[in-house]
C-alpha cells in the first residue's frame, strides 16, 4: 500500500542549507515524570484529537470521526484529510503512551497539491497533551523521495524509498530506490543508516551554542538525517542555529538585536558583535572564525564565499527597533553528499 505524504511549511527543502531554515518555537523541557503506563487515559483517543486539530476553526464540509476523516471545500479546490494509527508504544519510557500516525491528504483528481502524507511520531506529555512531534514526508507533488511498503514491527518502521519522478525528471524504469528503517532512540527519531553511515552522527554531545535557554532534536523530513535545533534569549539579543547533515555540515545560525539605532554605522557593529558572538560561544569556533576573518576585510557578496571546506553567506535584514543577521554555512568534506539522494543513500 502506498502511503503519500505532507509537504508542510515548503515544497522542497534545499539539501545544503542554503534555504532559510525554519524557526522553531521553544519547546516544553519541563522534566518528565514517571509514571506507569497503566495509569493511562484509556477514554483518550489520539486520531479524534489530531483530527479536531486539523479542523481547528476551519468549516469543514464534512466530518467523519468513525473513520477520522474530514473534508474542506477551500474555495472550490476541495481535499479530505485522514488520519490511521501505525503504533501505540511508549517510546520515550516515560510511562506515557506515545503513537506513530499516518497523515494522508488527499485533493481533487488525486494530484493537487493537496495531495500529501506523512508519518507522526507523536511523543506525548501529560494531560494528554503532544510534547513532541517528529515528521517523516512520505509523499508530496514534487517531494523528493517517495515511501511504500511502510511496515511497523519490534520497534523499527521500515519503508522504501524512491526518487519522485516529478523531482528527478526520470522515465519509471530509472528511478532509484533503497530501503529505509527508522527507530525511536535517545529521545529522537533516527533512520538506522544515519547512526551508522554519517560522520556527523559521530558527534558526541552534539551542540553548537556553548549556553542555551532551548534545544530540541528531529528528523529531517527529506533525508533523514538528524535536526539540532538551539535557541539562546538574553534580554537583548536572541540567537537560534540548526544543523544537519550526513557527512556535509550543513548550519544556519541567526542573531537578532533589539536597537533603536539603524544607521549603516550601527548595522555594520551589530554584525561584527554577532560574528564574535559565534566565535567565542560555540563549539564551531574555528569555522567561524574564517567567516568572521573574511568579514572583516571584504564587504558583503550576493555570492556564496568558498574558503577550503566551507562555503557561507551572511544576510542582513532590518525591522522596526531590531536587525537580524543569518549565517548561512556549509563544510563539504564529502564531495559524494550534495544532492538529497546522495544524502538519503548515505553515498561516499
Amino acid at each position: 500500500m502506498k502511503i503519500l505524504l505532507v509537504l508542510a511549511l515548503f515544497s522542497v527543502v534545499s539539501c545544503s542549507g542554503k534555504e532559510k531554515a525554519e524557526s522553531f518555537k521553544q519547546p516544553d523541557l519541563t522534566p518528565k515524570d514517571t509514571v506507569a503506563v497503566k495509569n493511562r487515559d484509556h477514554n483518550f483517543d489520539i486520531l479524534k484529537f489530531l483530527l479536531d486539530k486539523e479542523i481547528g476553526s476551519e468549516k469543514p464540509e464534512k466530518v467523519d470521526y468513525k473513520n477520522y476523516s474530514v473534508s474542506f471545500d477551500n474555495d472550490g479546490d476541495s481535499y479530505s484529510v485522514y488520519f490511521s494509527k501505525i503504533a501505540t508504544e511508549d517510546f520515550n519510557k516515560d510511562g506515557i503512551q506515545d503513537y506513530i500516525i499516518e497523515r494522508n491528504s488527499e485533493g481533487m483528481l488525486g494530484g493537487s497539491a493537496n495531495t500529501e502524507s506523512e508519518i507522526i511520531y507523536a511523543i506525548m506529555g501529560k494531560d494528554n497533551k503532544v510534547q513532541r512531534k517528529h515528521t517523516i514526508l512520505t509523499y508530496a507533488p514534487f517531494s523528493y523521495n517517495t515511501l511504500d511498503d511502510i511496515v511497523y514491527k519490534d520497534g523499527i518502521l521500515k519503508a522504501d524509498a524512491t526518487q519522485n519522478s516529478r523531482t528527478y525528471y526520470k522515465p519509471p524504469q530509472e528511478l532509484e530506490s533503497t530501503e529505509l528503517s527508522f527507530v525511536y532512540k535517545n529521545e529522537n527519531v533516527y533512520e538506522e543508516s544515519y547512526l551508522s553511515n554519517c560522520e556527523l552522527a559521530k558527534w558526541k554531545d552534539k551542540k553548537v551554542l556553548n549556553n542555551v535557554s532551548a534545544s530540541f532534536r528531529t528528523i529531517e523530513m527529506h533525508n533523514y538525517t538528524e535536526v539540532l535545533n538551539e535557541k539562546l534569549t538574553t534580554e537583548d539579543f536572541e540567537c537560534t542555529v540548526e544543523v544537519s547533515g550526513c557527512d556535509n555540515l550543513n548550519l544556519v545560525a541567526e542573531g537578532t538585536y533589539k536597537t533603536s539605532d539603524l544607521s549603516e554605522k550601527n548595522i555594520d557593529s551589530k554584525r561584527k558583535q554577532f560574528l564574535d558572538f559565534l566565535v567565542k560561544n560555540t563549539s564551531l569556533s574555528e569555522d567561524f572564525k574564517m567567516v568572521q576573518n573574511h568579514y572583516l576585510t571584504d564587504d558583503l557578496s550576493e555570492e556564496y564565499i568558498k574558503k577550503g571546506f566551507l562555503s557561507f553567506k551572511l544576510f542582513t535584514d532590518k525591522g522596526k527597533g531590531k536587525v537580524h543577521f543569518r549565517l548561512v554555512l556549509d563544510k563539504n568534506t564529502n564531495s559524494n553528499q550534495t544532492e538529497n539522494w546522495e544524502i538519503t543513500t548515505r553515498k561516499k
